[in-house]
């Protein structure tokens, strides 16, 4: 099946070579048409990006539950989707929570990037663009390892709402909330 190019994009860099060598034969060849067609950048105002598995490996590798799920995408309220045993679960670091996910399949995502109800739906996107609404979009190059995340980890006891959404480096909040919370309970 061929992969639907994300509408709207915007590439911030090439995919490392790397990257591409190592974790090709690990996940769909959809997602490889992603890698090699975006890159690393953003689409959906910054709420959606692709991401490169190898660096987000390395600055948050310890805390996800299992050791082989790979980081495929990443979202503007630092939560991750990864590929693991076939299919794709979305850890949801701000809830401290894994979900069912999106399916065995990325080829479509490209589409459904644009509909603001799949986003809100799938992978709780609502704050992203309230929060957008208020302070801006997160969808620069400088914005990459940006994400809007809870002042105090909602895991932790923080009250939800847009006034309570701080822009901070994805990295540090997925430690911080961990760190809070402990690591995310993972059945498989």
């Amino acid at each position: 099946m061929t992969v639907s190019p994300f509408e709207g994009f915007k590439h911030f860099s090439a995919m490392p070579a790397s990257s591409l060598e190592k974790f090709s034969p690990l996940v769909e060849p959809a997602v490889v048409e992603l890698w090699r067609a975006h890159g690393i950048g953003c689409t959906a105002d910054g709420f959606l990006r692709l991401i490169d598995p190898a660096y987000y490996l390395t600055m948050i590798g310890e805390y996800l539950p299992r050791p082989d799920m790979i980081p495929v995408l990443a979202t503007g309220m630092g939560d991750i989707v990864v590929a693991y045993s076939g299919k794709y679960r979305v850890l949801e670091f701000r809830y401290a929570r894994a979900t069912g996910g999106v399916g065995s399949s990325l080829a479509r995502i490209g589409r459904r990037a644009a509909d603001r109800e799949y986003l809100e739906e799938f992978l709780d996107a609502k704050p992203y663009f309230e929060a957008m609404d208020t302070y801006g979009p997160l969808n620069s190059p400088d914005d990459i390892d940006y994400i809007f995340g809870y002042k105090l980890p909602l895991p932790a006891g923080g009250p939800e709402g847009v006034e309570n959404l701080t822009r901070s480096r994805i990295f540090e909040h997925i430690a911080l909330t961990v760190q809070l919370s402990g690591p995310i309970p993972f059945a498989g």
